[in-house]
């Protein structure tokens, strides 16, 4: 009870008296028991002072064992009205807070950036400090797709503070080939490995050069009943030849290995940011980055904390190298384009050139390499 509520101990006099004359009085007593010549029972605290009188006339001597209730426990604090006051804002802000949306979490997205879908989302009332209720979810997941292309789907759900945010994006459908009829040409030259025709009739055959552009597989089969036209399927293998070149100067402005960071935290608390660096303009060109780092209670993130922006500075500097130094340079951006390469194709030998120039090194690989070479090309139709 609010009130509180106090245990009573009785002696002497009269106790059976003591209790019909609480009972005719309509004082409630509970928990009544006896325990040697004492008797003990529960009251509310507002209806000791009446008891009293009670007492007086059964010739008893009350008193209080225990004090049970919000009333004893605020009673040290009666004084310090302040810090009562307190305690009921608490109460009712955290009431008028847990009613409303503090942070917003967004998943399921790769391509299109939070922030792009937060611009999109706010007008349509996902922001902080919104209530739940005040969101249209129908419309708002009808306009949200609208302007954003690249989601399929997009809906949001509402756990205490925070608005969880689930994005679908739009795969690239792959290319799909209609069924009409179609060629396999070429797409550079080379000296044909193998051929493997599963649909048309194959043009080459094993140790032709061909170029760029040639037919390696028709889809115009000849027939009893005439020409017919098919979808042509095949893998033409083939060696090629691919040249990379590399020139590393012995001056050359590259990118600062340590560029210049210029950091702004802020303290952001329930939607406000309060800035916590002198507000400066800055010029030159940057990239910004900005990183949040809530303050947790149980394992969940609370809508306060430190925000920091860093602007990365896109500085240079000028490099000046030796010729050893600038050949393994080159050497290793070579490298970087043969490991590129291997992905794509499987290189079966290499040919390397060097040449110093006044300017600097040059390196160019020729490499022979073995791949697919076939590629569909609709079959053109004379008078079409």
């Amino acid at each position: 009870m609010l009130a509180g509520t106090v245990l009573i101990e009785c002696e002497g006099g009269f106790p059976e008296r003591f209790l019909n004359e609480a009972s005719n009085r309509h004082i409630a007593l509970w928990d009544v028991s006896r325990k040697g010549i004492s008797l003990f029972c529960r009251c509310k605290a507002t209806d000791y002072r009446l008891l009293r009188p009670v007492a007086h006339t059964a010739s008893v001597r009350m008193r209080v064992r225990e004090r049970h209730g919000l009333s004893f426990l605020l009673r040290p604090f009666r004084l310090r009205w302040g810090l009562a006051v307190g305690m009921i804002l608490f109460v009712v802000l955290l009431q008028l807070l847990s009613s409303r949306v503090w942070i917003i979490r967004i998943s399921g997205n790769e391509q299109v950036s939070s922030d792009a879908i937060r611009e999109v989302l706010e007008p349509l009332g996902i922001y902080e400090g919104t209530t739940p209720s005040a969101v249209d979810l129908p419309q708002l997941q009808l306009t949200a797709l609208q302007q954003l292309p690249e989601l399929v789907w997009l809906t949001v759900n509402f756990e205490g503070s925070t608005a969880l945010v689930e994005v679908r994006e739009r795969q690239e459908a792959k290319p799909i080939i209609p069924d009409q009829p179609t060629n396999i040409v070429a797409t550079q030259d080379g000296v044909i490995i193998s051929i493997d025709a599963v649909s048309g009739q194959a043009m080459v055959k094993v140790g032709d050069a061909v170029t760029e552009g040639a037919l390696l597989i028709s889809g115009v089969m000849d027939s009893k009943v005439g020409p017919l036209l098919k979808h042509a399927e095949g893998i033409v293998t083939a060696r090629t030849a691919h040249t990379l070149t590399v020139t590393v100067p012995f001056e050359e402005e590259v990118p600062d290995v340590t560029p210049r960071v210029v950091s702004r935290p802020c303290l952001y608390l329930l939607g406000l940011r309060v800035p916590l660096y002198a507000s400066i303009d800055i010029e030159g060109d940057y990239t910004q980055e900005t990183t949040q780092y809530p303050l947790c209670a149980y394992g969940k993130e609370l809508p306060v904390g430190v925000e920091v922006t860093r602007l990365i500075f896109a500085e240079t500097e000028c490099c000046t190298r030796t010729e050893e130094e600038a050949r393994a340079e080159a050497q290793r951006r070579l490298a970087d384009l043969v490991k590129t390469l291997q992905e794509e194709v499987c290189v079966e030998s290499e040919l390397l050139t060097e040449v110093k120039t006044d300017e600097g090194w040059t390196i160019t690989g020729t490499y022979t390499c073995v791949e697919s070479i076939g590629r569909y090309e609709p079959l053109q139709m004379d008078g079409k």
